[in-house]
This record gives structure tokens, C-alpha cells and sequence, in this order.
């Protein structure tokens, strides 16, 4: 079975742009197609949660177009990232997935979900919003600014360490825990998107936060399928607040916040959150409720 550490570089070309992607974990199954956040690519995840969601699933990681191994040109808006998402299953003759979306991730699986809800049987948004609400609230503009300039490798380590995990000594001891695993595979490796390049990504965000009737706030109702919502309690890059109000809005939603976590919260938390993903993917009942269900805290 494939690791993260060790999974092969695929390619496959779709709407005339070469995309790469690896396949891991179990060969049966419907697969739980990854899609990360901010200047990340496949390499960007941290392999203590890859490995213990492919124990007992197939997992496909991809790079959208213009981001890691991938060529083309990083489309300037979500609906670009989802429709080369979309293009990719398809290509791979994948009737039907599981999806999450990390961060901006969380924001471009809605778009997939929405366009194509036959193709998404379960959604997972972690560390997200919807697109713009009468309530969304916005983080610290200083930090995203770090984030999203930082141009050497360490600098780009530290502006993780900063935005993805709470400043206290607790917070700062994960970071670099996380940020150990997160770069232990060196072979084939991807460095983060440059920051001239991701100001495109930033401009798929900034359209996010317009009001449009394509976006996924104004289209919410259609999400019908299961859909687990998760945080930290002190997410400071898109504030905690929004992953409350986005399980508010969806039909069929669960809600988990993880104590003394930010954003990243689910590499802090690596092995209990794929535990989470895994019932909640494996429930025959796809957690339906007949309405949301909101947990404000999971131990």
C-alpha cells in the first residue's frame, strides 16, 4: 500500500492541461479526493493524516493547474479550481468520490459539490467559509499578508507556524512537529507556490468574497449530501466563526471544533481527525439528521 512518503507522481491530461496527482492506500473503495490550501501542493500534507485516512480508503492528492507538478495557468477563480477537479475524476473514470477541502480548498469543494452532486456522495470542509455572507468575518489581514509574501522556505515555514497554529508555547510545540512531518519527504518534492504566482490564487479569493449568484453561498440549499464541517477553536486565518455559521446554512451538516487549535488543527490533531473523517465517510446513514448538528467542542 502506498504511503504519502512514497506514492508515485501520476499524470493525466484534462481540458488540454496536464495535471499530476498520486493515488495511496487501499485499492477498493470510493475515493477520498484531496484539495489543499493557499500556495500548498500534494506535498503540503501532512502525512500523519494522509496515512491514517488510507488505512482504510483510497486517497487521490492532486495539484490544480499551475501549482506544484502541475502545468497550466492557476485558474483566477473557485469555479476554475473545481472544474479541473471535476475534469480530472472524470478522466480517471471515477464514478463517484469523497471530498475535502482544506482552507481555500474548502472553498473550491463546495464549487465541485455543487456542479457536479452526483460525482460527491460526502464533503468535508476543514478550516473554511462559504463564499460572502452578510456575516462572514475576515481574519487578521496581517496575517495572510505573511502568508501570502513570504518567499523563501523559511520564511514560508514561519508564516505556517504563524497563521496555522494558536502563539502559545503549546501552538508554537505542534507547528514544529507538524512542519517536521510535513517536509520528511524530500524525493519529488514541490516547493510552495511563489507569491507572484499566488497572486492568482488570491484573486480566486477575493472573487470568492463578492456576492454572486454562482457562488456557493447564494446556492447553498443544493449542498444536500452529508457534509462534516471542522475547525479549531482560534482560527485566525478565516476565523472560527464562519465553520459556525457555514454548518448553520448547509441542509444536512455535523459541526467538530478541536480545543487549543487554529487552522491547522487537523495536522494538530492528525490521527483523531482522520478517525472523525473516517466514521463519518463510513456511516451507512451519511450522519443524516434531518438538519444540522452542531457540536461545539470535540475532545
Amino acid at each position: 500500500m502506498a504511503t504519502h512518503e512514497d506514492a508515485i507522481t501520476q499524470y493525466i491530461v484534462v481540458n488540454d492541461t496536464r495535471l499530476a496527482y498520486r493515488r495511496l492506500g487501499k485499492c477498493d473503495g470510493i475515493p477520498l479526493v484531496m484539495m489543499i490550501h493557499f500556495r500548498g501542493n500534494m506535498d503540503f500534507w501532512d502525512p500523519a493524516l494522509i496515512n491514517a485516512l488510507a488505512k482504510f480508503r483510497p486517497v487521490i492528492l492532486i495539484d490544480n493547474a499551475g501549482t506544484g507538478k502541475s502545468e497550466g495557468e492557476i485558474p483566477t477563480t473557485f469555479q476554475g479550481w473545481a472544474e479541473h477537479v471535476i475534469a480530472l475524476v472524470r478522466a480517471l473514470n471515477i464514478r463517484q468520490i469523497d471530498l475535502l477541502g482544506f482552507s481555500m480548498g474548502g472553498g473550491a469543494a463546495q464549487l465541485v459539490a455543487l456542479n457536479a452532486p452526483s460525482l460527491v456522495r460526502r464533503l468535508i470542509i476543514a478550516g473554511s467559509r462559504t463564499s460572502k455572507t452578510p456575516n462572514t468575518v475576515i481574519g487578521p489581514r496581517k496575517i495572510f499578508h505573511e502568508l501570502a509574501h513570504a518567499a523563501t522556505e523559511e520564511e514560508f515555514k514561519e508564516a505556517l507556524a504563524i497563521s496555522f497554529f494558536n502563539p502559545t508555547a503549546h501552538g508554537r510545540a505542534a507547528a514544529k512537529t507538524v512542519l517536521e512531518r510535513i517536509y520528511a519527504r524530500k524525493q519529488d518534492r514541490a516547493p510552495q507556490l511563489p507569491p507572484g504566482l499566488a497572486k492568482r490564487q488570491t484573486e480566486a479569493m477575493t472573487k470568492f468574497s463578492i456576492s454572486n449568484p454562482e457562488n456557493p453561498y447564494e446556492r447553498i440549499h443544493e449542498l444536500a449530501m452529508p457534509v462534516f464541517v471542522a475547525n479549531g477553536d482560534n482560527d485566525l486565518l478565516i476565523p472560527t466563526v464562519n465553520s459556525f455559521e457555514l454548518a448553520q446554512l448547509l441542509p444536512n451538516a455535523h459541526l467538530h471544533i478541536f480545543p487549543n487549535s487554529g487552522h491547522g488543527f487537523l495536522y494538530q490533531y492528525a490521527e483523531l481527525f482522520a478517525k472523525h473523517v473516517n466514521l463519518f465517510l463510513d456511516e451507512e446513514s451519511g450522519g443524516e439528521t434531518g438538519g444540522n448538528e452542531v457540536k461545539a467542542r470535540l475532545n
